[in-house]
């Protein structure tokens, strides 16, 4: 449904703007742990056997969600605030694609209009934050063309997600990828420079199945340049605070997937209730976005598939 609450028309992207930073609080879930866990252990066994044995026997399976993709998919807009961000590079915009599950549940098609919708804003910086696959690589191949269609001024980056590494062919599927003009920032940066400005971009592996070395991701790091950390999955946030990252950003939890209106999120996929939205803590900041694909089932309710475009501003605060 559209903010007026007329239903959409199927195609349509509806903007809609990023709440205020939420204060982060980094306390622990002890009883619930993503990586370990019972009950995430549990579901991604479930996930797992029936993405591979059940989902792709279904006929017609991927129309209901494709479906929906196209009808609700929404992009949320904020305006981000950098320290030492440098003039030459106000209003930069920059647009966050996460969590797209390629398989089961996703027509290659609808993910191909749907990128071609993403590029009417006209994004300076691509940046994809994983989960390209959903459990098998042979999903990914026929989006390929899919991909080939993002373009920036500033390129497209990625990074690997879990699902990506359920695969086990991490590295058979950056190949993949990068062939269709994506660079790939595991555990590494790269330094953008528009004029006078500059902006470090790191990015690092997956939190939960990969190798994430943030410390490698940001050797070489010039002293007073603001920086971007591109991650999965947001639990990365209070490590980064350390390091004094400018902004984090990332994807995984798809905002829950299944929601109750006026309720927390059912099923969290971060240990420290980074569900969606922007937070801050220090002088750091995380947008983490809902993504805009599904899995355990073919459905999101009172959750829709997002995209994130970011206009990155000079701080004038002291």
């Amino acid at each position: 449904m559209g903010s007026s609450g007329h239903p959409r028309a199927l195609g349509e992207v509806h903007h809609e703007s990023l709440a205020p930073p939420a204060a982060a609080s980094f306390r622990l879930r002890h009883l619930f742990n993503p990586a370990k866990g019972w009950f995430r252990r549990i579901e991604r066994g479930t996930n797992k056997f029936l993405s591979h044995r059940v989902f792709p026997r279904v006929p017609g399976i991927r129309w209901p969600y494709s479906r929906a993709l196209e009808r609700d998919l929404s992009v949320s807009e904020a305006s981000i605030n950098l320290k030492g961000l440098d003039d030459s590079l106000a209003g930069l915009k920059l647009l966050l694609v996460s969590d797209f599950h390629a398989g089961p549940f996703l027509a290659p098609d609808a993910l191909r209009r749907t990128f071609g919708r993403l590029m009417t804003l006209e994004p300076d910086l691509i940046l994809l934050a994983g989960d390209f696959a959903t459990v098998r690589l042979e999903e990914v191949e026929p989006t390929l063309s899919a991909y080939r269609g993002l373009a920036a001024p500033l390129g497209v980056y990625g990074v690997l997600g879990n699902h990506d590494h359920y695969t086990g062919q991490p590295e058979a599927l950056i190949q993949m990828l990068e062939a269709t003009g994506i660079r790939f920032l595991q555990n590494r940066s790269v330094l953008l420079e528009e004029g006078p400005g500059r902006l470090l971009l790191a990015g690092v592996d997956d939190l939960l199945c990969g190798e994430p070395r943030l410390d490698d991701a940001l050797e070489g790091w010039p002293d007073g340049t603001p920086s971007l950390l591109l991650s999965h999955n947001p639990d990365v946030f209070p490590e980064a605070v350390d390091c004094g990252v400018s902004l984090v950003l990332a994807g995984h939890t798809h905002g829950g997937q299944w929601r109750l209106p006026g309720l927390p999120v059912l099923v969290r996929m971060s240990r420290y209730r980074l569900d969606e939205g922007h937070y801050r803590a220090g002088n750091s900041q995380l947008v983490v976005s809902r993504g805009i694909g599904a899995t355990g089932f073919p459905i999101r309710i009172c959750c829709p598939p997002e995209a994130v475009l970011l206009t990155l501003q000079p701080s004038r605060d002291p």
